[in-house]
This record gives C-alpha cells, sequence and structure tokens, in this order.
C-alpha cells in the first residue's frame, strides 16, 4: 500500500468504528431522548399570570414527580409548552399538544430574555425573573385539564 491509501484506510476505520460507537450507544442509552416508555397522556393548557396579569413570553414545564404504576423507575418525560402574549399555553410531551404525562407534577416556569433594540444594546432580563409558579405541584387528571398558574415572589 502507498502512504496515502495506507492512511485512508486507517481513516475509515476510525469513522467506521465512531459510526458503530453511535450506533451501539443508541440502542444502549435510546435515541428517543429518554424518558423511559410511553405513558399515558391527558390535553394539559392553561393561562399564566402575574399580579394577575398575563405573563407575555418564557416557558412553562411540568415534571412528572408521581406516577400510578410507574413505581421506583423512570416516571415520564417532562411536558413543556410555549408561554403566548396572553399568557396561555398547550403543553406537549410525546407530540405536540399532546399534553402531560396523567399523575401529580413539579411546575416550573422558564422566562425569556428581552433582546435588544439595537445591536449596541444588551439582552434585558425578564420581568418575570426569579418568580416561582404557584401552585407548585399540579395533578394531571385523564381527561381535559386546564390551569391556572400565578407566578409569585
Amino acid at each position: 500500500m502507498t502512504k496515502i491509501t495506507h492512511q485512508m484506510f486507517w481513516m475509515s476505520i476510525g469513522s467506521l468504528i465512531n459510526v458503530a460507537s453511535v450506533l451501539v450507544l443508541c440502542s444502549v442509552v435510546g435515541c428517543s431522548g429518554g424518558g423511559g416508555p410511553e405513558r399515558t397522556v391527558a390535553p394539559v393548557k392553561g393561562v399564566i399570570t402575574f399580579r394577575g396579569e398575563p405573563v407575555k413570553g418564557g416557558s412553562i414545564t411540568l415534571r412528572p414527580i408521581e406516577v400510578s404504576g410507574a413505581g421506583s423507575g423512570i416516571l415520564g418525560k417532562p411536558a413543556s409548552g410555549v408561554v403566548q402574549d396572553d399568557g396561555s399555553f398547550v403543553l406537549s410531551t410525546y407530540g405536540k399538544g399532546d399534553g402531560a404525562v396523567v399523575g401529580k407534577h413539579q411546575v416550573m416556569f422558564t422566562p425569556i430574555m428581552i433582546g435588544p433594540e439595537t445591536p449596541e444594546d444588551k439582552p434585558k432580563p425578564s420581568p418575570y425573573l426569579g418568580l416561582q409558579p404557584d401552585p407548585r405541584e399540579v395533578d394531571v387528571q385523564p381527561g381535559t385539564n386546564e390551569l391556572m398558574i400565578e407566578l409569585t415572589k
């Protein structure tokens, strides 16, 4: 073998080993993002407010903390949704708008940064930074669920 073909051979072997490693990792860990087996979900929508006014922007996440039949294993994938300018949100877990896993969840809110008005400006922190959702836990029941969440200090 010439020097160039010898290098190409070893580069090909290295690439093959990398691809094989990724395939093995995906089969062991799973490429679907984890979260364990797909659990029963129920539609969840709602409104998030601060001092009675709709929160404009951010995201809401429900993290399962107690799921019937889950035992001590993985409780299920968290549900999340984007908070619209009117404070409304629709949660998704496995597909768009499908809701959240049936069971008890921790409620989490993530505010968005306010973008700069000019390239020279720096982003401004959200007025909702550091606020906590109330209630901090919710119980998602079979059927449609409507949540009212108030941000508090």
